[in-house]
């Protein structure tokens, strides 16, 4: 197995790990969290090229927010 990669490069793989990445991206399934985001992602896209602007709503997780304090 070896991976070869340099600064702003391809990525290249080869051997056993090779063959199990081309096996994952052949018959891989996403999570459940990445669906969402994809069906988000194109609804966001239809209505973009519908439209010409799309609008995100926020809302508010309960969690507090990480910064400088």
């Amino acid at each position: 197995m070896a991976v070869h990669s340099n600064f702003l490069g391809p990525v290249t793989v080869s051997g056993d790990e090779a063959k199990a990445l081309t096996r994952r991206l052949a018959h891989g399934r996403g999570t459940q969290a990445a669906v969402s985001s994809a069906r988000n992602g194109r609804k966001l896209a239809t209505t973009f090229t519908r439209d010409g602007t799309v609008r995100i709503k926020l809302k508010p997780t309960g969690e507090p927010l990480k910064g400088k304090d």
